[in-house]
């Protein structure tokens, strides 16, 4: 921040605004630093701040520095310890190592002016990368010792999936307590994190965005202010402390991301929340930077964007109480879409469905084939309309696409970003929105002429698909509502559906309890699949390695995870390729459900295969390839797995099961593609009752790929949660040299930190591939070699389920 940025934030704060400055003397020279030793003079903070820290005086005595356990370094620049500079502003900068703890504590005579634990503190932080795999950074407060406090962390996740979370620290126990909002957080650049306390209401703010609220009376006492990180480099500056009853100034605009649209298209209404530091409603300004792009109009709390030319402009939003806090949209607009007029002859051989056909589904993809492989220009679209009345039916887009699902028996929808136009070879293949085609209807396809670069069809060039070109079909008649067993196949004529989730639609509208068949034929179905509030569906496939269900979402994409919204929002699905919810006894058999999504540096690789959420609900999966790499299954409530293959790299079978049963089944760990030089972590079990069975393997092979290294796989470890028992068990399973002699990871420590005979990470009968005996002479001391009568209730799918009385049947 430069010293003009600094001196500008008083100003605002007597304007009515919360950002808070300090001053305090420059240091103008290394040999012009304050001396550690001695305590410096406080530094001036603005009216209202109880407390200010902007390391100005290029002094650190003010805190004592930790050294979280030894690997936390200072840096060092300017000669003054952990002192760095930007321009002519000083910041304090750590560099974590491999390290996790609290790094600094400010001094108790140093926070003497704040006198009540009801305060705010905000500071600037900057994530630094230094390539390790945890990510947090905390700003700490009612910090009572290194033991006990209150954090407002950054969760630094590669970019769009990094989130605020409220983290803390109890009687030396560590809980990540909960995530709020998820943000674009990247390294090198400054972020302003706000912790207020009041009482036991906590608040969360990121860059004047309200991220979430907390309630928490595990620490009521003033304390101080502290600094924590687990192996995530960063720089700190402009910290304030001030009143908790005192709000910033806030502006929330319901528009996340660019706005993509053309001319002529549809009008984006936002809407903007904006409130005082009292809380009362704000004004706002609204400016396009190119009125000739996008032209503003303000009504309220509403703004719409109207595309007027093509080109790019950006929409600034500005805080009428703090003129320093604005938002932005940027604006991409492409030319109005006109309808080809070129011809391209007989189309019948090279599009799908054929041009011409009757009888066309309304779950299928389009294709259309070219003399050569087509290049997607990123811009253009794709538009079906009606034959019979020209009015556009769908618009699909060659990036930034969404797509809904549902709804569900109970109204809930899945809404997805979701790729939805690819090249494969020489075909151009599009799905449709889900429920824009009806069933009896005919439909004529058009192609805008800048969609594709340098393509040619039927010897011409390509110039743009429209009426006249004759790609037109018509749509079959609906199968009955009753039917309860379907046939899904991507190009046989005696099909029901040409998709499986069209399948699980049809399925969804008939009686919750009534069984319903989905036969699926061989093929590769590309697919994003929704399931919620239907019991008894069983997906079967022609074949185990010939059926194929992928498709490709990340964390990145779709952060989190999920079984719907009660509203068909375009997003907030989930980076799952299958979600099922309240759905009992779903049972996939002989097919492989695959994430095809392929880890990247600075990409967040989570991506499970299946979400299975519920309570009680039962899931069966046999005969089948479940094929991810990091979180490939996420399962919950009762499943069983038999003769089943799971491949994943990091975590890949977690989640919160009461019981999960993995028979005669083989658990592989591939090669991280992102460092070959990798193993992996087979479990993370967040099982939330002691008693509970939770991931059991039976009868199994902990197997892996070609490259995975000797000795760097694990087959649990913890969430580190008091919340949550590492209930694991392996039984007469046959074990790889790619697991550790240690077997487990103990960092964070285990819940027990010591397993018991019912609870936590427990092994018995384990051999090499080979049949040969394996010594667990080397096992962590969290690990319990079990005897063979505490193995005994592991030892049949009949046992791991008494409980509910299960008994599932190949």
């Amino acid at each position: 921040m430069s010293v003009m940025r600094k001196s500008m934030l008083a100003a605002i704060l007597a304007a009515g605004g919360v950002l808070a400055a300090c001053g305090g003397n420059k240091a103008t020279a290394p040999e012009a630093a304050a001396p550690q030793a001695a305590m410096p003079p406080a530094a001036s903070c603005a009216p209202g701040i109880w407390f200010c820290e902007n390391f100005e005086s290029g002094s650190l005595a003010r805190w004592d520095l930790l050294p979280a356990g030894g690997a936390a370094t200072i840096g060092v620049a300017d000669g003054v310890a952990g002192i760095k500079k930007e321009g002519a502003n000083s910041y304090l900068q750590y560099d974590a190592g491999k390290s996790k703890g609290v790094v600094a504590a400010l001094k108790d005579e140093a926070f003497a002016s704040v006198k009540t634990a009801d305060y705010f503190v905000e500071a600037r932080i900057k994530p630094i990368n230094n390539n390790t795999s945890n990510k947090f950074v905390c700003l700490l407060g009612r910090y009572q010792s290194v033991n006990d406090w209150l954090g407002a962390c950054l969760n630094v996740q590669n970019g769009a999936s990094s989130k605020v979370e409220f983290h803390k620290a109890n009687g030396g126990k560590w809980l990540r307590a909960r995530q709020f909002a998820t943000r674009t957080i990247v390294n090198e650049q400054w972020y302003k994190l706000r912790l207020e306390m009041q009482g036991d209401t906590l608040n969360f703010y990121i860059d004047d965005d309200f991220a979430g609220s907390f309630k928490d009376a595990s620490i009521a006492a003033r304390g101080k202010l502290g600094l924590w990180l687990d192996n995530r480099s960063f720089a700190i500056d402009d910290i304030v402390v001030g009143d908790a009853k005192v709000k910033p100034v806030l502006m929330a605009l319901d528009q996340t991301g660019d706005w993509n649209s053309e001319v002529g298209g549809a009008d984006r209404e936002i809407t903007v929340a904006a409130t005082k530091a009292d809380t009362t409603p704000d004004s706002f300004s609204v400016a396009s930077s190119d009125p000739k792009v996008v032209s503003v109009a303000q009504k309220g709390d509403k703004v719409v964007l109207h595309a007027v030319g093509a080109g790019s402009a950006t929409i600034t939003f500005t805080s009428g109480a703090n003129p320093a806090l604005k938002k932005t949209v940027k604006a991409n607009i492409e030319p109005a879409f006109v309808l080809a007029t070129a011809n391209y002859g007989a189309l019948a051989k090279r599009t799908r469905p054929a041009a011409g056909i009757k009888g066309a589904y309304v779950d299928g993809e389009l294709a259309l084939s070219f003399d050569a492989a087509p290049v997607l220009t990123g811009i253009g679209s794709l538009r079906i309309f009606e034959a019979k009345t020209d009015k556009l039916v769908d618009v699909i887009k060659p990036k930034g696409e969404s797509n809904i699902y549902g709804p569900s028996p109970d109204g809930f929808y899945r809404g997805v970003n979701q790729q939805l136009m690819r090249v494969v070879g020489k075909q151009l293949i599009v799905r449709p929105h889900t429920g824009k085609l009806e069933y009896g209807k005919a439909y004529y396809v058009a192609l805008s002429d800048n969609l594709l670069k340098d393509a040619k069809l039927a010897g011409k060039p390509f110039a743009g698909l429209g009426k006249k070109a004759g790609w037109g079909f018509t749509t079959r008649k609906a199968p009955k509502a009753s039917l309860s067993s379907v046939v899904v196949d991507d190009d046989g004529s005696k099909a029901d559906f040409r998709s499986v989730q069209g399948a699980l639609d049809h399925a969804m509208k008939l009686p919750k309890e009534a069984p319903v068949k989905i036969s699926v034929k061989k093929g590769v179905y590309e697919e994003i699949l929704f399931l919620r509030g239907k019991d008894n569906v069983t997906i079967q496939g022609e074949s185990r390695e010939g059926t194929v269900i992928q498709g490709e979402n990340y964390e990145s994409l779709n952060t989190g995870l999920s079984i719907g919204a009660n509203k068909p929002l375009a997003s907030g699905g989930g980076r799952t390729v299958f979600a099922v919810g309240n759905a009992d006894m779903l049972v996939l058999d002989r097919l492989t459900l695959k994430n095809t999504h392929l880890k990247k540096v600075g990409v967040n690789g989570q991506a499970e295969t299946i979400y299975f959420a519920g309570e009680k609900e039962r899931l069966i999966a046999k005969n089948a390839n479940f094929i991810s790499r990091q979180d490939t299954l996420q399962l919950n409530a009762y499943s069983w797995f038999y003769n089943t293959l799971i491949a994943g790299d990091v975590d890949f079978i977690w989640g919160s099961s009461k019981a999960a049963l993995f028979e005669n089944s083989e658990i592989r760990t591939v090669v991280d593609s992102t460092d070959a030089t990798k193993g992996g972590y087979l479990v993370q079990a967040r099982v939330t009752a002691a008693a509970d069975k939770g991931y059991v393997f039976l009868n199994s092979r902990i197997t892996r790929e070609e490259g995975v290294p000797d000795g760097a796989t694990v087959l649990a470890r913890s969430a580190g949660s008091p919340a949550y028992f590492d209930n694991v068990v392996y039984v007469n399973s046959k074990i790889d040299k790619h697991v550790s002699a240690e077997g487990w990871w103990t960092s964070p420590v285990s819940n027990p930190a010591k397993a018991t005979a019912l609870a936590g990470w427990r092994e018995f009968g384990s051999t090499r591939p080979d049949g040969t005996p394996l010594s667990l002479a080397g096992r962590v001391p969290a690990a319990r070699t079990m005897t063979a009568e505490e193995a005994a209730p592991y030892l049949s799918r009949e046992q791991v389920f008494a409980t509910i009385g299960w008994k599932p049947q190949p």
